[in-house]
């Protein structure tokens, strides 16, 4: 908003004008300008509780579109690696296939195949085998 005090004005009488023959010549003219008093009201164009609405609203929308999701995943991730146990068909993060064998509160040890196993930390677990891979970008 901008605020406008018009009760001080300056007058100006002065115009130049050019003749067609090239020489200029002087005329009269009025011209006012307004001006504001010191402790005027005047404030800068988008200033003021507009800004403050905007940047709610971008905190909101950053909220609702990303800190929310990502709070769900995240609680759906450590729900998912505690309900692990003994048997489970996993897939890593790296893409190896096998049967916890055992696990402990950080580590999982995996059979991937009959004489051979693997100790991953348990975040490496990245799914179940039986449940398809979530596609890219989601």
């Amino acid at each position: 908003m901008f605020a406008l005090d018009t009760t001080n004005t300056i007058e100006s009488d002065f115009q130049i004008t050019i003749a067609p023959n090239g020489k200029a010549e002087s005329t009269q003219a009025t011209t006012e300008v307004a001006q504001t008093d010191v402790g005027g009201t005047a404030t800068a164009p988008g200033g003021g509780m507009g800004f403050w609405v905007m940047i709610a609203i971008l905190f909101g929308f950053m909220y609702l579109f990303v800190i929310r999701p990502e709070k769900k995943r995240q609680k759906e991730r450590v729900q998912f690696q505690s309900d692990l146990s003994k048997g489970d068909d996993v897939v890593t993060a790296g893409g190896l296939h096998g049967v916890i064998a055992s696990l402990d509160e950080h580590t999982i040890t995996l059979k991937v195949s009959d004489s051979t196993r693997m100790k991953f930390d348990r975040v490496a677990v990245s799914r179940r085998a039986s449940t398809q891979a979530p596609e890219q970008g989601k």
